[in-house]
Order: C-alpha cells, then sequence, then structure tokens
C-alpha cells in the first residue's frame, strides 16, 4: 500500500463517527422487577452473555411443583408482546439501602 492510499483510508477511518445504540432505553439492572444472576454453585457454569438476570414480570409456574420459572430479560426486551425495547413494563428501582434511616420497634 503506497503513502497515497493509506492517507485516504486514514481520513476516512478518522472522520467516521461513532455512535452507541440503544442508549435512549431503559437499563434492565435499573428495573424493580429485574432478578440479577447470582452463582451460589462452584460448579455451576457461567451463563451465556444473553441470559445473566431474569425478570420477575415475566414467567410461568409449574403445575407440579409450583415453583415459578422466570423468563430471562433479554429475552423479554427482544420480545414486543412482553417489556419489548422500548421498556413498556419498565419500572425505576429506587435506592433499596436505606442505612441512614431509623427504625424504632
Amino acid at each position: 500500500m503506497n503513502k497515497n492510499n493509506f492517507s485516504i483510508l486514514k481520513f476516512a477511518f478518522s472522520t467516521r463517527k461513532l455512535f452507541i445504540r440503544n442508549k435512549e432505553f431503559p437499563v434492565c439492572s435499573n428495573c424493580l422487577y429485574y432478578i440479577e444472576h447470582t452463582n451460589n454453585y462452584p460448579y455451576d457454569s457461567l451463563p451465556d452473555n444473553k441470559k445473566h438476570g431474569k425478570c420477575k414480570k415475566f414467567g410461568e409456574v409449574n403445575i407440579i411443583t409450583g415453583v415459578i420459572e422466570y423468563d430471562f430479560a433479554n429475552d423479554c426486551r427482544n420480545n414486543m408482546n412482553k417489556c419489548g425495547k422500548n421498556a413498556l413494563e419498565y419500572t425505576y428501582k429506587q435506592n433499596q439501602n436505606k442505612s441512614n434511616d431509623i427504625i424504632y420497634l
């Protein structure tokens, strides 16, 4: 590659604008219904990148055991019939740590 071609490529990449997609949408980890993934067992494998947390808003009850199996948050956000990309079911989670509050019994 000669010097002229390199200069053209350098100019093309330097003038290209970078942008972040989806930054205008609410983040699931700030939602009241978000359940963060916890790895309580040392031999459990870590979930893949898309399956980190679950959503308390959507799930299914096992009719035999009564255990609720919540849907993955990523699946809920990608499904327009659930929360969708616009976060239709999003509720902002207020700060849960109220250590400054005094509780009288």
